[in-house]
């Protein structure tokens, strides 16, 4: 019987972590009987096929297991799911990782409304680097000739099973580097139509939970992983004979997997002998592989790293790569404030080195990385160009502190070199809570605001932090349509701007200081809440009477807090008491009954000759 989609999961020693990647399959929202599961056993040796089987037992019908003799690398039991799969499409999960909810529903409803041989779902990863502006927005109808998709190499994907078939499409097995890279190159250079889904975070690369290393964690023999990187070369070379297709395609491989194993931390970590060694395979590969043109469309910071590498100049290299290893992103706002269009933040980042803003080299009317940096590299391979320029991305990217799932906002902010060299983002930008994932609302919990640029060839991030010492709280939002709360607060000790949605750790109360204008009228109590704004919108609050000689129990009085544009205002009404001076403490708590613990105001609420009247604590 065909079915939609197989999803096929390769194992080996998996221990626990596959009870949650397989708990994220059966939790999907589409339909049973359009799916599959596909485990293939790579020979393990722990207790994982007996955690597989206490899960396939309470879904015998949906989950197959295959076992094959151990291969020790991915490609051989990735090859076998394929082979038993009747999925329409396959999707690749590694035993470590885990898919939303929605994500088999989401991926083959867009690869069937768009005719789609490749879906490429946004990842997100608490440990790996991924290309995140690959996932900024859904597109549909891509291939390598109009889309960067050859940043994207993971096999994390969901594939057409005809397209693997037809055309012989499979994993390199045994000991073999790059073989995701491989594949999917295999699979780009035939696909018709791409689609990327990037409103739902469809994939979590996930650290393991358990000892053990993630899949495809294995250590790099240069020969070995060169031969294998040819291999993929050899595949663009037959498939992509277009030089305009196939020069930014090779560019790609020259940047990452090759200058980028002799560039930053790695480098320096070398010892001698293995430093020497991949340099030489590189610049041999270099040598035989990629002509000028490839080189010279290099971004500048890694152009000068190329110079330096095809010149064997080791010392050159290792300072080069200490330099880069000192480049740093440092981002300051304003105080952030909020209007119905959401959170406004005004940015002033710019690169440092160490400790010092970094000051480009002027020559002419151009700039160039200086020659300080990169001693003995040519200006024409230092110098930053129109393309470099134009070229260079910026987001305020909302990053979840619970799944490390990143939402970029890019309106408002530009990169710039100014007349001093200095290299800025500059801009505003605001963030809407109401629409910044993917065109829906931002999920309860924390959430950090970063700046990141790519430019040059680089990617540097930074967390906002405060141009000046932060005075008070900051505010906090109530949504008009559905009255949820968002509040924006500094991190300690160390100030940075995040997000609190839905009161997790920041409680409305919070913003009801003790300066906050109390008035009361006759039995009614009306507090003033600026630091509060939106809506319009309420919510349940209680102010808590305590009686200041702790004789007797304490009152609650419910209360109701009305958020405007303009801020906030809490009411309530006191109790009646009959012939009695009393004197109270003051709390309040914003939400239901059984919420957070309510504040403590440091003011005392009176009653004398039937008035109520609130006055400081002394």
């Amino acid at each position: 019987m065909s079915l939609a989609v197989s999803v096929v999961v390769p194992f080996f020693n998996a221990g626990a972590n596959i009870v949650d990647c397989l708990d994220s399959l059966l939790n999907q929202t589409l339909a049973r009987d359009e799916f599959e599961i596909v485990l293939v056993d790579d020979g393990s040796t722990d207790g994982t096929p007996q955690r597989v089987e206490r899960v396939r037992a309470g879904s015998p019908d949906l989950i197959r297991v295959e076992r094959i003799p151990a291969s020790g690398w991915a490609g051989a039991p990735r090859n076998r799911g394929v082979d038993c799969a009747r999925g329409d499409y396959i999707q690749f999960v590694d035993a470590d990782d885990s898919l939303h909810p929605q994500a088999l529903e989401r991926l083959l409803s867009i690869a069937t409304s768009s005719d789609a041989d490749i879906v490429i779902g946004k990842l997100s990863s608490d440990f790996r680097t991924l290309n995140h502006p690959i996932y900024r927005h859904t597109l549909t109808g891509r291939t390598i000739r109009n889309f960067p998709l050859v940043e994207s190499l993971t096999p994390h994907k969901m594939f057409r099973r005809s397209l693997l078939i037809e055309h012989g499409i499979r994993f390199a097995e045994g000991p073999r580097h790059v073989e995701d890279e491989h594949f999917c190159m295999q699979a780009y250079t035939v696909a018709s139509s791409v689609a990327i889904v990037g409103d739902l975070n469809c994939y979590f690369y996930n650290r393991r939970r358990t000892a053990g290393r993630n899949l495809g964690d294995t250590a790099a023999v240069p020969s070995e992983y060169y031969r294998d990187l040819a291999a993929i070369l050899d595949v663009i070379d037959r498939r992509v004979p277009d030089p305009a297709d196939r020069i930014p395609l090779q560019r790609r491989f020259y940047r990452v997997e090759m200058l980028g194993r002799l560039r930053g931390r790695q480098m320096l970590n070398y010892t001698a002998d293995y430093r020497d060694d991949v340099l030489q395979h590189v610049r041999a590969l270099a040598a035989s592989r990629f002509d000028p043109s490839v080189r010279s469309g290099l971004p500048f910071f890694i152009r000068a790293q190329s110079h330096l590498m095809l010149a064997g100049d080791v010392a050159g290299l290792r300072s080069y790569a200490e330099w880069i290893e000192s480049l740093r992103l440092r981002a300051f706002t304003t105080a952030p404030y909020w209007d119905e269009r959401g959170l406004h933040l005004d940015i002033d980042a710019a690169l440092y080195v160490d400790e010092v803003p970094l000051q480009l080299e002027p020559v002419g009317s151009d700039w160039a990385v200086p020659e300080s940096a990169a001693a003995g590299v040519g200006i024409d391979d230092r110098i930053v160009t129109a393309a470099d320029l134009a070229t260079a991305d910026v987001d305020c990217a909302t990053v979840s502190r619970a799944d490390a799932s990143q939402w970029s906002t890019t309106d408002g902010l530009a990169f710039a070199i100014q007349p001093d060299g200095t290299a800025t983002v500059r801009g505003a930008v605001t963030i809407d809570p109401r629409t910044v994932m993917g065109g829906g609302p931002l999920a309860s919990g924390l959430w950090d605001i970063r700046l990141r640029v790519v430019v040059g060839g680089l990617t540097r991030s930074s967390p906002l932090r405060p141009a000046s010492a932060p005075e008070g709280p900051m505010p906090a939002w109530i949504t008009p349509a559905d009255g949820r709360c968002v509040a924006a607060y500094w991190t300690e000790p160390n100030p940075t701007v995040a997000l609190d949605v839905d009161e997790w750790s920041h409680p409305l109360h919070d913003l009801v200081t003790d300066t906050a204008e109390l008035t009361i009228r006759r039995r009614r109590i009306e507090i003033e809440v600026p630091a509060i704004a939106g809506g319009p919108a309420s919510r349940p609050a209680e102010l808590v009477l305590e009686p200041a000689d702790a004789a007797g129990p304490a009152l609650v009085c419910p209360a109701r807090l009305r958020a405007t544009p303009d801020g906030a205002r809490l009411r309530a009404r006191l109790p009646r008491r009959s012939g009695r001076d009393d004197r109270w403490r003051l709390w309040v708590r914003i939400g239901a009954a059984g919420g957070p613990p309510p504040r403590a105001l440091h003011l005392e609420l009176r009653r004398e000759r039937r008035r109520y009247q609130a006055a400081e604590i002394g």
